[in-house]
């Protein structure tokens, strides 16, 4: 009984994509300070920027990130975020409810304006559970995890349209042309001009494991370095390396993070320097 109890309270958290590899210590939620240790999360599903800061959508709701023994619950809802897409002060997710939780079963899309103090629902209520959510503006794209479709919206979630089977690990949305993203199949970069109605391989020597796009910014990640195109994904500069692979790369207008084997690196002046979070 005992042995059993000492495998239970030692699993290795592995984070979908490769995010993060932390322990997860059973039944030990105490607070650091402010935060919670980062052992008490049982997985986590996204790690985006949030203005300055990195924010995780995790099975037991949404964290702030602080370092590598830190976290911050950020608001009382405590649900099992799959999707979480970030645009300017708006978050959107998407999962399941949690222990105790009003919100239906699957939650559909939910909208935060409050930085995650508080949800409201979008729409797709007991239908959709997102497990790949991006969001420009009017341009969302998500991953319907019950069917495998990849869907689109043109009017920031409220109305959405099937592409068919999804075959993308991960979409970044032009943010200056609706319609227009570029995505991953296979590590190569794919291209469309009409919301995945159609689209094309753009030739690339590089293998991507990660985009992330904003005005004036394309970035990209693959093995142990970051990549910048000014020209929409033709042609590629690498901004830097990192100890371990970099399997996710997001971006604010104020920080890059990129998450490099267990650790989170983080650059507040544009990709010039990064410093291990």
């Amino acid at each position: 009984m005992r042995e059993e109890c000492d495998r239970m309270r030692k699993r290795v958290l592995k984070v979908e994509s490769g995010l993060i590899a932390v322990f997860l210590f059973l039944g030990m939620s105490t607070a650091l300070g402010s935060g919670q240790s980062i052992g008490t999360i049982s997985h986590i599903h996204s790690v985006r920027a949030f203005g300055d800061q990195v924010i995780l959508g995790t099975h037991e709701g949404l964290f702030r990130y602080v370092d590598e023994k830190t976290v911050q619950l950020m608001g009382p809802e405590k649900f099992d975020i799959m999707g979480l897409a970030v645009f300017g002060k708006k978050l959107y997710a998407s999962g399941h409810p949690g222990p105790g939780s009003k919100l239906p079963e699957p939650v559909g899309l939910l909208i935060s304006t409050d930085s995650g103090k508080s949800w409201k629902k979008m729409g797709l209520q007991g239908e959709v559970d997102f497990h790949l959510l991006e969001s420009a503006g009017a341009d969302m794209y998500g991953v319907n995890s019950g069917n495998g479709n990849l869907m689109y919206s043109n009017n920031a979630g409220k109305k959405w349209t099937s592409r068919g089977k999804n075959v993308v690990t991960d979409i970044a949305i032009n943010p200056l042309k609706v319609g227009s993203a570029l995505a991953l199949r296979d590590g190569k970069l794919m291209a469309t001009q009409d919301s995945f109605t159609k689209m094309r391989t753009l030739d690339s020597t590089l293998t991507f494991t990660s985009l992330d796009w904003m005005s004036g910014s394309l970035l990209a990640t693959g093995g142990k370095s970051l990549y910048r195109s000014t020209d929409s994904g033709v042609t590629w500069k690498k901004l830097s390396d990192f100890p371990e692979d970099a399997s996710t790369v997001t971006q604010s207008s104020k920080i890059i993070a990129v998450v490099a084997g267990n650790s989170i690196y983080k650059s507040a002046d544009g990709g010039k320097t990064f410093k291990k979070m």
